[in-house]
């Protein structure tokens, strides 16, 4: 039959399981959701980069977009991107018409998809800089987003041309 320490074992075991299933249960309770920027809806204000019109460099439009219900907003921006600028001064940084790249989120990574459209574009340098640091400025301007990697149809690409893509982009240090 059962002895008191055989009866004190049984009890430690049983106030054990339920203390471990009363954790595991409760954890889901316990984590925090901060609020994310990207899961802002409404009148966003952004900062697109554009390339000059005179071919040296980039400039930055800031524009007002609405974001809907459900909409991500990094695709919502790259679509913003490729519409192109509407300020004077500032040149697109796509043919109209070339379909804006899909963008994920993993960590701190952006990975930008570019279309098969972005492989032929046959830039040169300065074009091709323009294109790629435009789409990894204006991803950066999201707290969320440390670095930018760039992928050709879903594959790692050594470039388009000029500049490699090996490696991501990263935010500079101040």
């Amino acid at each position: 039959m059962l002895s008191f320490t055989n009866l004190l074992g049984l009890v430690v075991l049983t106030l054990g399981g339920w203390a471990l299933w009363s954790l595991q249960s409760d954890s889901g309770s316990r984590s925090l959701n901060l609020p994310s920027d990207l899961e802002n809806r409404g009148p966003r204000n952004i900062k697109l980069y554009f390339a000059k019109d005179t071919e040296d460099g980039l400039v930055v439009e800031e524009r007002t977009v609405q974001i809907a219900e459900g909409e991500y907003v990094l695709g919502r921006v790259l679509e913003e991107l490729v519409r192109g600028p509407q300020m004077q001064g500032a040149a697109p940084l796509v043919p109209a018409g070339t379909p804006a790249p899909t963008v994920f989120l993993r960590d701190s990574t952006a990975l930008v998809d570019l279309p098969a459209a972005y492989g032929r574009l046959n830039y040169g340098t300065a074009g091709e800089l323009a294109l790629i640091y435009g789409i990894t400025n204006t991803l950066l301007e999201f707290k969320e987003v440390q670095q930018v990697k760039f992928l050709l149809e879903g594959k790692e690409v050594e470039s388009l041309g000029h500049l490699s893509l090996l490696d991501p982009f990263k935010r500079q240090k101040p």
